[in-house]
């Protein structure tokens, strides 16, 4: 397997790019159990004649290396740029951008990047396009398949003002991964009144995903590097509105990439690479990498009004972590 795809086990050294003997002698698993690792962009073998059989796909065909979805997807937007991190907007908000040495925080993941060398900063909110869909399917009962329905949503949405009016979205309806890594705390809508609509709600909760993006790209800049601009892909990215959000809370520009499956791409890049189109993945990744369709300039008055509402949705989890334990111990029937 590809090293970009055994390091989530928490079993890789970092710096040797093998198995850590140290880490398995802890758990007691013996090394030949686990699969040899190749680099990404390496031919790890060929497709054999049953393997061809069953998929069509030319046996002989070269079995290269890639990596994890998220590493792939950086890859696909060319992370490797200066100042560039890719954030995939899909069932989760995963984001990443690149580094040359691995470090350790609570608001991100240090991943092997799929490339020669180097690493990838993850950070993943585990609510997004999952949450929005459950929010119109569940809450306004209406069929989010539709563009109509979608449409609407959104007009609505966009003629809410900046921070829905008093009303801010906690989006751990999933629990919450970097930088809490609380799996008991619980999604939030505060500050609801008889005034506000599903407009507000809507755009309450794209502001809560985005507000969440803000803080966990503060921490990142404050450990490993800054961040100038981000990469838009996955399908929440055809959101204009849900761009210009992050856009404004952020601060930074975001492009919207042509390519919505930027980890396919990035599979792609390296295997482009392991059959010797190009000399490096980085080279082929900035000749295949995704072109941007659109490009979301952050809007200082508005970025000033988030950076206010900013400082009080970072309050939320402080103050109601304990009460998530409470609540999610009462829901089990045990204490918490």
């Amino acid at each position: 397997t590809s090293t970009a795809s055994a390091d989530p086990m928490g079993l890789l050294d970092l710096a040797s790019h093998d198995w850590s003997d140290e880490l398995l002698t802890a758990v007691g698993l013996d090394r030949s159990r686990l699969p040899k690792l190749f680099l990404p962009g390496e031919v790890m073998g060929q497709v054999t004649r049953a393997a061809a059989a069953a998929t069509g796909v030319i046996a002989g065909t070269p079995v290269i290396a890639a990596g994890g979805d998220g590493q792939c997807a950086g890859t696909g937007t060319n992370v490797f740029v200066h100042g560039r991190a890719y954030i995939n907007i899909g069932t989760a908000v995963v984001s990443g951008n690149f580094g040359a040495k691995p470090h350790c925080h609570r608001a991100f993941r240090t991943m092997t990047a799929v490339a020669e060398q180097g690493f990838i900063y993850e950070s993943s909110i585990r609510s997004g396009t999952f949450l929005v869909n459950w929010m119109v399917r569940e809450l306004f009962g209406l069929d989010g398949a539709q563009a109509s329905c979608m449409a609407t949503l959104e007009s609505e949405a966009a003629d809410v003002a900046i921070g829905s009016d008093g009303l801010v979205a906690l989006p751990y309806w999933s629990g919450s991964m970097t930088p809490h890594w609380d799996s008991q705390a619980r999604g939030v809508i505060a500050g609801l009144t008889t005034s506000h609509t599903r407009g507000h709600i809507y755009r309450a909760m794209l502001e809560g995903i985005a507000l969440e993006q803000s803080l966990i790209t503060a921490n990142i800049e404050k450990a490993v590097a800054p961040i100038d601009h981000f990469v838009a892909i996955g399908g929440g990215a055809a959101s204009s509105l849900w761009c210009q959000i992050l856009a404004d809370c952020s601060g930074r520009r975001v492009l919207r990439s042509d390519t919505v499956e930027a980890s396919s791409l990035g599979a792609a890049i390296a295997a482009a690479k392991g059959a010797g189109w190009y000399p490096a993945i980085t080279d082929a990744a900035a000749a295949m990498a995704g072109k941007f369709t659109a490009t979301f300039i952050p809007d200082d008055r508005a970025h000033a009004r988030y950076g206010e509402l900013l400082a009080i949705y970072g309050d939320l989890w402080p103050s109601l972590s304990e009460w998530n334990a409470r609540i999610a111990g009462f829901a089990r029937g045990t204490n918490a």
